[in-house]
């Protein structure tokens, strides 16, 4: 989620005003290493810098996140995007620990077959 944020910022606003938003955010007392883990309070340091416009920069992050995920977004710009970043979280979780099972159980059978 970093990477995404840092890029969508990027892609938006420019080079100059990410460095500044960066700034923002540590003045905040935001690292650039815990926006994913603290992101409730980027958007709230955000919103105060930015207003509504600032739901822009968060749903394009979302939607950036979904990408990297190979997901399908399938959520409106005013639904809640915390809420969307935890479904997000629970796929991948979900999706990454059926692949484990199958590649435990491909693992089993290629033992016994042997």
């Amino acid at each position: 989620m970093n990477q995404c944020f840092a890029t969508v910022i990027e892609d938006i606003l420019g080079r100059t005003v990410k460095a500044e938003v960066f700034e923002l955010l540590m003045r905040n007392g935001i690292r650039p290493a815990e926006i994913s883990s603290r992101f409730d309070d980027v958007v709230r340091v955000l919103t105060t810098a930015f207003g509504d416009g600032a739901r822009v920069l968060v749903f394009k992050t979302v939607t950036e996140l979904y990408k990297e995920y190979s997901q399908r977004t399938g959520f409106a710009f005013g639904e809640s995007l915390t809420r969307q970043i935890t479904s997000l979280r629970e796929r991948v979780i979900r999706g990454s620990s059926e692949a484990e099972q199958s590649s435990s159980r491909g693992r089993v059978n290629a033992d016994s077959s042997r």
